[in-house]
């Protein structure tokens, strides 16, 4: 099979893979461990909002899908010339308000399942989640902007690493934003709501002249369509993780937990987001696409290196962060590679699945793979408790 690629398209490959997506996974990583850092200092306080544990996996998967769909989209657009590389251009301003739309509706659908099986708190965490999110969605849909237009304007595919920094700068800014929002809820509730309002101002400021088309509104009924629905199946990885979250609290892995789910949901993106932009450029024929399938090899080959690094900062942070020392959980080195693999090839296939169905696989391919990632990482992390 391998004799359909050329030599020099299986170098490119290699030379992707390791010089591009490999550091854009490391790079995520550490600013992974900078949010789980956050999440395993204050695990017991999140714990008394359990609304908000419940909440934590969707809402972090929920930005990752948004601004991973987004970043799709912006990549898409700038190969085919439909965008201009700048962060002036009039799809950047529309698309940040879009996000905001698309992200505020299924946090009420998450918020409610949360509701319904915590029944503590409530409505003071509905607040805290809605205002975290105003900030996160401003400062996400820029970053998406960013992290599509530089490296195309420097001659690199955004596809290979857009998605990787996006989703590690969710998850970076999700949790101190929601453990922000919840000291100052907790301490002044006047400088609470004075942020909240500002948040509100500038995104109507940004909003401001912005027109839009039908188009836009077919976009939002898609993406809004998925979303929804993945915010259910979030929901469940959200349960899983508060019903074990004391067994979860007492590892490591309650500073691995936004690194794990971060790290397989890039790798699935990734293959996601290249095989929409293969399909929109009709380049692949059958039902195997070669250089995908050889893509998905090396990820699986680096995967293993990568996960033992992942587990030996995670054992030495937990140690600095907790003062007690773990050990190594070699399972979780020898199969997190196979896991990996699992997600690549959903990817690919749900992205072909999508194509053939009517659906645009940049709208909606990223948002469901990272979801699907996060509860089969989420079960994972349980299984090799």
């Amino acid at each position: 099979m391998l004799r359909d690629v050329s030599k020099y398209e299986i170098r490119e490959i290699i030379k992707e893979v390791t010089l591009v997506s490999l550091p854009g996974l490391v790079f995520a990583m550490f600013i992974d461990f900078f949010a789980g850092i956050f999440m395993g200092r204050y695990f017991h306080d999140l714990m008394r909002y359990g609304v908000l544990l419940v909440i934590l996996p969707g809402l972090m998967g929920l930005r990752g899908n948004i601004f991973g769909a987004l970043a799709s989209r912006f990549t898409t657009m700038l190969h085919l010339g439909e965008m201009e590389p700048s962060i002036k251009d009039r799809n950047v301003r529309k698309n940040v308000i879009i996000s905001i739309i698309l992200s505020m509706i299924p946090l009420f659908v998450l918020w409610l399942i949360g509701a319904l099986k915590v029944r503590v708190n409530v409505f003071s965490s509905l607040g805290i989640v809605v205002a975290s999110t105003i900030f996160a969605t401003l400062i996400l849909a820029y970053t998406t902007a960013l992290a599509t237009i530089v490296p195309f304007k420097k001659g690199i595919d955004p596809d290979a690493i857009a998605v990787p920094i996006v989703t590690a700068t969710a998850d970076l800014i999700t949790i101190p934003l929601l453990v922000t929002f919840l000291y100052v809820y907790e301490h002044d509730m006047s400088i609470f709501f004075a942020l909240f309002a500002v948040g509100i101002l500038i995104s109507i400021l940004i909003g401001r002249g912005v027109r839009y088309e039908r188009e836009d509104l077919t976009l939002v009924r898609e993406i809004l369509g998925v979303i929804g629905a993945l915010a259910v199946v979030s929901s469940v990885t959200g349960s899983i993780l508060q019903t074990y979250s004391e067994e979860i609290g007492k590892t490591v892995f309650s500073i691995m937990y936004p690194v794990v789910l971060a790290s397989l949901g890039n790798i699935g993106s990734i293959i996601g987001s290249k095989t929409s932009t293969r399909v929109h450029l009709g380049e692949i024929e059958g039902l195997i696409d070669v250089k995908t399938l050889l893509e998905m090899l090396l990820y699986v080959a680096i995967a293993y290196p990568f996960s033992a690094f992942m587990m030996v900062v995670g054992v030495f942070l937990y140690s600095i962060v907790k003062g007690v020392k773990v050990g190594i959980y070699g399972k979780f080195i020898a199969l997190y590679p196979l896991v990996a693999l699992g997600v690549m090839i959903l990817a690919y296939f749900l992205t072909r699945a999508f194509e053939r169905i009517g659906l645009d696989p940049d709208n909606v391919t990223v948002p469901t793979i990272t979801t699907l990632s996060d509860v089969i990482s989420t079960l994972f992390i349980v299984a090799i408790i």
